[in-house]
């Protein structure tokens, strides 16, 4: 009796991480719109990657001086909080997200303690 690899049912898991979230990018206080705030990222990405996604949209990159106003940038989860930078997107939507999108605030100042 042969046994193929494909009769095994597929690891839930491994599932997830091939799944796609909607993300979408809030304005907050005085950061500017961005013409479309709707994306969609890979459940496996870092939270990190959306911080620097969302940099690169604003044209907001590191300065050659020391001038933090001009780099300053922060992201929030539904306005409530910053994760961890080494957060998977897929985890903040499995326990965040809202109606079928995770919801990410972000401005230039500090907006939420």
């Amino acid at each position: 009796m042969k046994i193929h690899l494909l009769e095994f049912p597929r690891n839930p898991y491994l599932q997830n991480q091939q799944k796609k979230i909607k993300v979408h990018f809030v304005a907050v206080g005085s950061a500017p719109i961005l013409k479309k705030s709707k994306f969609i990222m890979s459940s496996n990405d870092q939270f990190a990657r959306a911080i620097e996604f969302v940099r690169k949209l604003l044209k907001r990159g590191v300065s050659a001086g020391n001038n933090v106003s001009s780099t300053s940038l922060f992201l929030y989860v539904n306005s409530a909080f910053v994760p961890s930078p080494d957060e998977r997107i897929g985890d903040l939507f499995d326990c965040f997200g809202v109606r079928g999108e995770l919801v990410l605030h972000y401005s230039l100042q500090e907006a939420w303690g």
